[in-house]
C-alpha cells in the first residue's frame, strides 16, 4: 500500500523531486516522513512545489512506481523483499533514483556497495544525518529528468543539467550541451514549460541558461563552462540574480 503526502500547492509537476519512504511499519513510515517534510521546510520553505513524499509498507509497492522516484528511503528489514533485495532491483530499473538505506543492522552495511546505495543511516535515525543525507541525494537528483530531442533527425533523450543554453530559432529550438547542438520543432515557451525551472532561466526572449553550466556572472554577461558568453536582458538581470542566488543556495556547489 502507499500514502501520499504533497509538499507543494498543486499536483506533480515537471521538476519535482519525488521522496519514496518504504517500511513495513506504518508508524514509522510517518515518523520519517515527518521529519523529512519538518526539513524541507526548514531549508526550502514551507511554500514549495517541488517536492512529493510517497509512503510504501512494502518493497513491492515502491517498485511498482519506482520510474517515478528520485530518491528512495529503504529500511532493510521488511517481510518477503527487504530493503537490501529491492535496492538491488530499483538499481536495476531505475539507477538514477537516489537510494538512502535505514537499518539497526550494521552487519549488513557491505550489502549497499552492490547497488551504489547513496547513504547508509543508522536506526535510531538522527535528524543531523537524515538532513545531510536528503540535502545530498536532492542536490544530485536535480536535473535528472530528461528531455525529447533530436539531432540530425534521430531522437534523443538528453538530461537537462547537461544543457548549457536554449535558443530559439526559426520557429524552433537548438539546444546546446557541452558537445552536440539538438533541435526541436516547439517554440522558446513551450520548452519553457518542460524545463526544471529550478536550474533554468529565461534570460532572453530568444534564450534561456542552465544556471549548472554557468562560469561566471559579470554585470549582465553570463559566461558558460565552454567559454560562450550571454547577454541578460537588461529588464530581466535583477529577477535573474535573484534566481541564480536562490540556485546556488539551494542546489550549487
Amino acid at each position: 500500500m502507499k500514502y501520499w503526502f504533497v509538499f507543494s500547492r498543486g499536483y506533480l509537476s515537471m521538476g519535482r523531486t519525488t521522496i519514496g519512504i518504504c517500511d513495513d511499519e506504518l508508524e514509522i513510515c510517518n515518523a520519517t516522513k515527518k521529519m523529512i517534510l519538518s526539513l524541507l521546510t526548514k531549508l526550502y520553505g514551507d511554500d514549495d512545489e517541488y517536492f512529493a513524499l510517497k509512503i510504501y509498507d512494502s518493497a513491492a509497492g515502491l517498485l511498482h512506481d519506482i520510474d517515478e522516484i528520485d530518491i528512495a528511503f529503504l529500511d532493510v528489514e521488511m517481510p518477503v523483499m527487504d530493503g537490501m533485495g529491492a535496492g538491488n532491483r530499483i538499481y536495476k530499473v531505475n539507477p538514477n533514483c537516489k537510494i538512502i538505506i535505514a537499518t539497526s543492522n550494521d552487519k549488513r552495511y557491505s550489502e549497499a556497495f552492490k547497488f551504489n546505495a547513496h547513504r547508509y543511516l543508522n536506526k535510531p535515525l538522527r535528524e543531523s544525518e537524515v538532513e545531510e543525507a536528503i540535502v545530498s541525494a536532492i542536490n544530485k537528483t536535480v536535473g535528472n529528468s530528461t528531455l525529447e530531442l533530436f539531432r540530425n533527425r534521430i531522437k534523443y533523450n538528453v538530461k537537462q543539467s547537461d544543457i548549457l543554453y536554449i535558443k530559439s530559432f526559426n520557429g524552433s529550438v537548438e539546444v546546446y550541451t557541452a558537445n552536440n547542438v539538438f533541435t526541436k520543432s516547439v517554440s522558446l515557451d513551450q520548452i519553457e514549460n518542460e524545463l526544471d525551472e529550478r536550474i533554468f532561466y529565461r534570460i532572453h526572449r530568444q534564450y534561456i541558461v542552465g544556471f549548472k553550466n554557468i562560469k561566471s556572472v559579470s554585470k549582465n554577461i553570463i559566461e558558460l563552462t565552454n567559454g560562450e558568453k550571454l547577454t541578460i536582458s537588461r529588464r530581466k538581470l535583477l529577477s535573474f540574480e535573484k534566481a541564480y542566488i536562490e540556485y546556488d543556495l539551494n542546489f550549487g556547489g
